[in-house]
């Protein structure tokens, strides 16, 4: 709960944070106000309610009013946290840690290849291809004689497909090392952009409909790809459903009795009944009742739903129309269209294509990008023997991943302060044992048994991560919003570990300060007068006063649903019970106007649903009363952490005393104002 409570607080202070202040000249730096010896500028005021506020909404001066008095209650929080030494503690700077990785993926970019990337990435989700594939493994440390075996493989499958000789399908099932393709044929199905891995997407992309592509590489080895269809986007379906649950190895008997049930809720549609209506009658779905059946938005190369759900669904024709029912391995569905929207443009869609770049593989595309550009700034000077330095330091212990650093110095000395590169603004060269140190940590059984090639692929890589972890650990120095940004998340963070120390932890653990919060609160914390009781919804009027009967006669719940629900599954919805204050329940609600103190069983017409009626059996009548503190404890948490905030508060006004600079104050608010 408190992680989710703690991206509450950051996203509050830090909300739009990277956008910018309003086009125009910046206000003049003054001072706005101070508290203690420490002091806020009107220029950074002004950033903070810039990036707070809806960029489209006209400025009114109680928002500036407001913000003040929230930003100096922030400020002093802040300083209370460094005063006490907060951020020097090693829980807060592993987790500093932790979001300055996440906010520096942003500044890793390069912004040409970026749009390329992006506009390249909004092209291709236009359309869905239809392919097969067939490979042969290579893994990426392959000897070089193993590679060049794979690649001929792969080139001999397409020359017998090219010729006639075979089809592709028959190819997949007798060469394809995919073990999938035994049952598919390698037929991959639709998918679209993102679903596949990116040298592979480029590749279907790129090959012509009918033909099959060139061999190409990816980190599993090498492929082929025939692309049978490339169709333009079916959108994206918004959808309600009512679903019957199946268990995942249902009986006979199960599967009848699911069939039933969807058929009968089928038949009510049928009749006119609203499809959300029967939704909260006899959906089975949790997660989408609470929602009137509605469920993600999907299209038709969406994993998360089989191909039988996606065509019924993707084939109704108008907003409302609904399918027959139908079965899937997790239950009977029966789907109606909410909506059908086509691809949004590439603005509405830039954000989520940048999102789902930084977790693809085409962002590598970024990395070397970026990686250039940083060789540069930091001069990088690399050795021209670095590979005979490599061989000679090295041994076969990297094969088996089992490479030990000091071995390699011991046997080694000189050698091993041999260097590799330099970066300018770095003290000490990257040299072989520094190369080696970074080997015991990354290392791993090779499953090559080509030592020189295996080293370059590490030395490569180590090369890079050596040149991009300097970049990314100097962005303060050299870009400006990454050090705005990252002080901000910084002081979000210490604002977190505070408010849970002095109020959200605190309210929960002092029992003690709680109970005599209560004990001197507790006239705010009263129930209204309640029916304890169980409501039976029925399908007519005649089924309830049955039902009423057989409750008077003492028939248990169980026998109750045996007994209704045996001809047909809908006549009695699963029982209510509860205690119920005015407004709680809708039906409830009716035995507050119509039931008399010696009421036990009462037949009421449905509020919600015309032509239904429901049997309330009222258990007691209970008058109005206190809450105890158990019953009331969620309130009186929330109530008493505001009371913990405010003492606190007082405490760091009288600490921290603020003067504000009124006339600096009035000033840039008059500047917010202006349209």
């Amino acid at each position: 709960m408190l992680r989710y409570m703690k991206r509450f607080v950051l996203l509050v202070f830090l909300s739009g944070c990277m956008l910018t202040l309003q086009a125009g000249k910046q206000p003049k730096d003054t001072t706005l106000f101070t508290y203690g010896p420490n002091k806020v500028t009107t220029r950074e005021f002004a950033k903070g309610f810039n990036k707070n506020k809806h960029k489209d909404s006209a400025v009114k001066p109680k928002e500036v009013d407001d913000y003040l008095d929230l930003y100096k209650k922030f400020r002093l929080k802040v300083q209370d946290a460094y005063d006490m030494g907060l951020d020097t503690t090693a829980d807060f700077r592993t987790e500093l840690a932790t979001y300055r990785k996440q906010i520096a993926k942003q500044f890793l970019m390069d912004a040409n290849v970026n749009d390329q990337l992006i506009n390249e990435a909004y092209e291709r989700m236009k359309y869905e291809i239809k392919a097969s594939h067939i490979l042969v493994f290579a893994r990426p440390d392959a000897s070089p004689a193993d590679t060049l075996n794979a690649y001929k493989r792969m080139l001999d499958v397409k020359r017998l497909i090219e010729s006639d000789s075979i089809s592709f399908e028959n190819a997949a099932l007798k060469y394809s090392e995919d073990p999938s393709a035994q049952d598919n044929l390698g037929n991959l199905g639709y998918f679209t952009c993102f679903q596949m891995i990116y040298e592979f997407e480029s590749q279907a992309y790129n090959t012509k409909v009918g033909k099959v592509s060139k061999v190409f590489r990816t980190e599993f080895g090498y492929h082929i790809v025939k692309v049978y269809d490339k169709r333009p986007s079916m959108g994206e379906l918004s959808a309600r459903i009512i679903k019957i649950e199946l268990n995942p190895s249902p009986s006979t008997e199960e599967v009848a009795e699911g069939r039933a049930k969807i058929n009968e809720v089928y038949k009510k549609l049928q009749s006119g009944e609203v499809f959300t209506s029967l939704v909260h009658q006899y959906s089975e779905d949790p997660g989408s009742v609470i929602k009137n059946g509605a469920i993600a938005p999907f299209t038709m190369t969406s994993a998360r739903y089989p191909e039988n759900f996606k065509n019924s669904a993707f084939a109704l024709q108008n907003d409302g129309d609904y399918t027959m029912p139908i079965q899937t391995a997790s239950g009977f569905y029966i789907i109606q269209r909410i909506s059908l929207k086509p691809l949004d443009s590439l603005h509405k869609m830039k954000s989520t294509i940048i999102n789902k770049i930084s977790k693809d593989s085409r962002q590598y595309k970024n990395t070397l990008a970026v990686y250039e550009k940083a060789k540069k700034m930091y001069k990088f000077k690399e050795n021209s023997k670095y590979n005979k330095l490599i061989k000679a330091y090295l041994d076969s212990s990297l094969l088996e991943g089992l490479l030990d650093r000091d071995s390699l110095k011991m046997k080694n000395p000189k050698l091993s302060k041999s260097v590799l590169f330099t970066l300018a603004g770095v003290k000490r060269p990257y040299t072989l044992d520094s190369f080696a140190k970074w080997l015991a940590t990354v290392q791993r059984p090779a499953s090559s048994r080509s030592l020189s090639n295996i080293s370059q692929n590490y030395y490569e890589a180590f090369r890079l991560q050596m040149v991009m972890d300097y970049y990314e650990g100097d962005l303060e120095n050299t870009s400006d919003k990454f050090a705005s940004l990252y002080k901000e998340y910084k002081e979000g963070i210490l604002l977190f570990t505070l408010m849970d120390k002095k109020v959200w932890s605190k309210s929960v653990e002092d029992t003690v300060g709680l109970k005599n919060y209560f004990a001197q609160n507790s006239d705010k914390y009263v129930y209204g007068n309640r029916y304890d009781a169980t409501v039976f919804k029925c399908a007519s009027r005649a089924i309830a006063e049955e039902l009423k009967k057989d409750l008077e006669s003492g028939m248990i719940i169980d026998s109750i649903m045996k007994k209704y629900n045996r001809a047909n599954p809908l006549s009695v919805g699963t029982p209510q019970s509860g205690k119920f204050e005015q407004g709680d329940n809708k039906i409830v609600d009716l035995a507050f106007q119509f039931a008399k103190p010696s009421t036990k069983y009462l037949i009421v017409e449905d509020p919600l649903i015309a032509g239904r009626f429901a049997v309330i059996q009222i258990h007691s009548f209970i008058p109005a009363g206190k809450k105890t503190l158990n019953e009331a404890r969620g309130m009186i948490i929330s109530d008493y952490q505001v009371y913990l905030e405010k003492i606190w508060m007082d405490e760091l006004m009288a600490k921290y005393p603020i003067v504000v600079n009124q006339a600096a104050f009035e000033a840039i608010k008059a500047k917010m104002l202006k349209p």
